[in-house]
């Protein structure tokens, strides 16, 4: 897990040997999921009922593929899902004395290919869905479609809200999900009991105006934040030079065999106040940044 592509909730592509489920019904391997020995190793010890359920891709050969059981970060997710469903087979197993594993292979099959909510950040390539209305306000990725929309074409009475979704190509200068957070599944859930899409618009419309407003102000305090490292860094040099320079000039004294003044600190002291002063105002900025931070988390997000 110390892998700097695992840290960033990426998967770190390796060439090694990779697992995949088998199905049972067609003795085919399920390579939308890959997995590590490692990984493996560990459903086995865990689940020993379940041994044997991943066999060897393409027969055990080196290949270059990704684990789809080690992710953290956005990916984090889904990865618990995966775990969650194997677990979920091992117990039905246990009191059924019978192994089936095609809810496992099933759910594999048809998250696999689904792209995991990147949960406010831009998207690009990815299909994505929207209401004709509010085509331009309200955006949801194929993942959070499927959780939180998908289900409800069968409910009755079904929200009319739903015969407004679309279904859209790629947009070349990509998206952000509007349906990835609890508010924001709130927001939704309201509209599809209300059927008022006047106020979803309103509440959509509101929160994107402050994390625009919230953007702007992070970038400018991050920009002054680094300024104002900078310039304490710069101080810290040169304090590092006046105190060289200030024993330097000692030194000088004593090996001239006279009794010298005392050490000037005078220019020592001067950067180190200006470094502190400078460190101070950017402590100040930072916290100012996680206030903001902290509104957008509590009252936005």
């Amino acid at each position: 897990m110390e892998d700097t592509e695992v840290k960033k909730g990426g998967k770190p592509a390796v060439t090694r040997t990779w697992y995949s489920l088998r199905d049972p019904k067609t003795g085919s391997l399920v390579e939308e999921m890959t997995a590590c020995s490692d990984c493996v190793a560990h459903i086995n010890i865990i689940f020993p009922c379940l041994k044997r359920i991943f066999a060897p891709v393409a027969d055990g050969q080196a290949l270059l593929a990704t684990c789809d059981l080690m992710t953290q970060g956005n990916g984090q997710q889904r990865c618990l899902e995966y775990v969650d469903k194997i677990a979920s087979v091992a117990e039905i197993t246990l009191e059924t004395k019978t192994r089936d594993v095609t809810p496992l292979i099933d759910f594999v099959k048809k998250w696999a290919p689904v792209p995991v909510c990147q949960k406010g950040n831009s998207v690009k390539g990815e299909k994505q869905y929207c209401l004709s209305s509010m085509a331009s306000e309200f955006t949801a990725c194929e993942d959070c479609y499927l959780k939180h929309v998908e289900p409800l074409y069968s409910s009755s009475p079904r929200p009319a809200i739903l015969s407004q979704f679309r279904a859209q190509e790629p947009h070349p200068g990509g998206f952000m999900c509007d349906l990835y957070s609890p508010r924001l599944q709130t927001y939704f859930t309201d509209a599809c009991r209300t059927n008022d899409l006047s106020t979803f618009r309103q509440k959509i419309q509101a929160r994107n105006n402050k994390m625009q407003e919230l953007d702007i102000q992070l970038a400018r305090m991050k920009q002054e934040f680094q300024q104002l490292k900078m310039q304490e860094n710069m101080h810290m040099n040169q304090m590092r030079i006046a105190q060289s320079q200030a024993r330097m000039a000692s030194t000088q004294w004593t090996v001239s065999g006279w009794i010298g003044p005392p050490i000037d600190w005078s220019a020592t002291n001067a950067q180190m106040a200006k470094a502190s002063e400078k460190a101070m105002q950017a402590a100040i900025i930072q916290d100012n940044m996680t206030a903001l931070e902290k509104e957008w988390n509590d009252h936005w997000k």
